[in-house]
């Protein structure tokens, strides 16, 4: 029987680090899509605040379902 000391795979903490990321670059985007925008030189333009909080919401997701996914893998296995 396994031990819950075991060390995470390398592809598992490679999925992790990759949803880290994603969630790292998705939360700006979502939470200050006018910061966003002027970093990125975008046009002020009504569309471009939900644009930017669609992008932010799916990158932010994508990387809470790649850390939930690596996490519960390796709880599983």
């Amino acid at each position: 029987m396994a031990s819950d000391t075991q060390t995470m795979p390398v592809s598992l903490r490679i999925m992790a680090l990759i949803g880290l990321f994603f969630g790292a670059a998705g939360l700006p985007v979502l939470l200050r899509p006018a910061a966003t925008r002027a970093l990125l030189g975008l046009k002020n333009t009504p569309q471009m605040v939900y644009i930017l909080r669609i992008v932010g919401t799916m990158l932010a997701t994508l990387g809470l379902v790649l850390i939930v996914f690596a996490i519960t893998f390796w709880k599983t296995a």
